[in-house]
């Protein structure tokens, strides 16, 4: 009988602990291809493609002491009860497998899956002196989220219960990347929502109706490995080939001799009004997504650093411009609702040459669907691929990820604007430097998009882009944008400065 896996330690508050107990039915179901053996308590899989995409993230960040985990903190429902708290817990446990597995390494080097049918997690109940409640939450949630997630020793999940006078009031969630997306934590709110809490902390457009039981990480790895999982991963490899043989050669920086500053990867986080008006205004005017509309100012940043190249056929130049998109790929009923991770970036590459800005747009909305459908594929086979191309080609590239788009439910004002607005806007953007996980890239813009506007984190690895270049990217997205707002034939290649 396997020993089920630990739990990770309480975070540095005073706490006691509380199990939370699970025991869930065998879905291992010998029929699925690509199960492993099974013990009476456990049974082992490979890991999914995506899975396989956020360990080696997740490994890269726990080197510089973070944990790439995704917090949530749910304030709770007047009457809950600490009881109440530990069966919702132990439902979910039940209910998503993969929130009850870890990742095994064997000394060979091959890492695969152990779902667990049973085990407890640990419940670290903080009483807040009287009125600190709210602030005691955000500092308990810090301190689950904050250190590192080894899912080789602990399930994918930490929690907290803070309570005041002796009710509960929050409970914080921490979740292993490993385990779940953002799109993954829409059912798992919707369960915490229909028994305890009053709401989703970030709230998300619902997943669509399922149709199908959704899938466990366990299914997901074997549909992968199925017949038409391999020609699914043909299409999106043949895809990613066309992309890395077009894209732009990274540019090698010029050798700078000043120090570096630590931590290596910085962050800068912009808000702006005017960068909110501008994509609105270019969105209302190509009738594309926001979303396109920052994916092509991102391309043709991309593009405008770079030189032309001989055209395919031969009979002229062109100038391509490329962008790293996160692919969530949810479209069919058993992964509408699924609770695993099931988001990798694939590359979209786009011809600039003689397009406006506004023709840049619907040729990047074009792009970005063709890189949609062909989807995730194997992290190794895509890393061998870019590796022979890179080659064959003579140059050095670049295929980190670098736009990361989180809308939530509400969506940000689409309408035109004037320069009269915009002029007005400016003075309030803020930009400041801030402390987040880092992930494997020269640079990777997260946008989180509601009805308060765009919040843009542009990560930078200092490394190869000093962090100076990281405020040059952002006031080069938002000059290019602010321009495109007021002219339908502002050029689609801007001057960087």
């Amino acid at each position: 009988m396997s020993r089920p896996a630990p739990s990770p330690a309480a975070p540095p508050f005073p706490a006691r602990t509380v199990p939370v107990p699970f025991l869930a039915p065998d879905t291992a179901r010998e029929h699925v291809d690509g199960a492993g053996p099974a013990d009476g308590d456990a049974s082992e899989a490979p890991l999914t493609w995506s899975q396989r995409y956020y360990l080696a993230e997740v490994d890269a960040a726990r080197a510089h002491g973070r944990g790439l985990n995704v917090p949530r903190l749910y304030r709770l429902r007047p009457g809950t009860t600490e009881a109440g708290t530990v069966t919702a817990l132990s439902e979910l446990l039940v209910r998503y497998e993969v929130l009850r597995t870890r990742v095994v390494r064997d000394p060979a080097g091959t890492v695969r899956q152990r779902v667990h049918t049973r085990g407890a997690l640990h419940l670290a109940v903080h009483e807040a002196p009287a009125g600190t409640a709210d602030d005691h939450a955000r500092t308990v949630l810090d301190g689950l989220v904050t250190p590192p997630l080894d899912v080789t020793e602990c399930w994918p999940l930490r929690a907290a219960l803070v309570t005041e006078d002796g009710h509960p009031r929050y409970l914080a969630l921490a979740f292993s990347h490993v385990a779940v997306d953002a799109y993954a934590l829409v059912p798992v709110s919707e369960h915490l929502v229909e028994r305890i809490a009053e709401a989703d902390p970030v709230a998300r457009a619902a997943a669509p109706a399922a149709g199908a039981v959704a899938r466990g990480p366990r299914e997901q790895a074997a549909a992968e490995a199925s017949p038409a999982g391999r020609k699914a991963a043909g299409r999106a490899l043949r895809h990613a080939e066309e992309a890395y043989r077009r894209m732009p050669a990274a540019v090698n920086p010029a050798p700078d001799t000043r120090p570096r500053p630590s931590p290596r990867h910085r962050f800068l986080h912009r808000t702006s009004p005017a960068l909110d008006l501008a994509v609105g205004a270019v969105a209302a005017r190509t009738g594309e997504s926001p979303a396109t509309v920052l994916a092509a100012a991102l391309v043709a940043l991309d593009a405008a650093g770079t030189g032309p190249v001989p055209h395919e056929d031969g009979t002229g130049e062109t100038r391509y411009g490329a962008v790293h998109l996160i692919s969530a790929n949810r479209l069919r009923p058993e992964t509408a609702a699924a609770v695993l991770p099931l988001s990798q970036p694939v590359p979209c590459c786009v011809d600039t040459a003689g397009a406006t800005f506004q023709e840049l747009v619907r040729r990047t909305a074009a792009a970005s669907l063709r890189a949609f459908r062909a989807g995730g594929a194997p992290p190794d086979e895509l890393a061998a691929l870019l590796a022979t191309v890179a080659r064959e080609r003579g140059v050095r590239l670049d295929a980190t990820p670098a736009l990361n788009y989180r809308p939530r439910s509400t969506a940000l004002p689409v309408r035109p604007t004037t320069a009269g607005e915009l002029a007005a806007a400016a003075p309030r953007a803020v930009t400041r430097w801030t402390e987040a996980d880092p992930w494997r890239a020269s640079h990777y813009l997260s946008a989180d998009v509601d009805a308060s506007g765009i919040r843009l984190l542009l990560q930078v690895d200092t490394a190869v882009h000093p962090p100076e270049w990281a405020e040059r990217r952002l006031d080069a997205l938002e000059r290019l944008l602010r321009a495109a707002a007021l002219d339908a034939h502002c050029p689609a290649l801007p001057t960087l400065g």
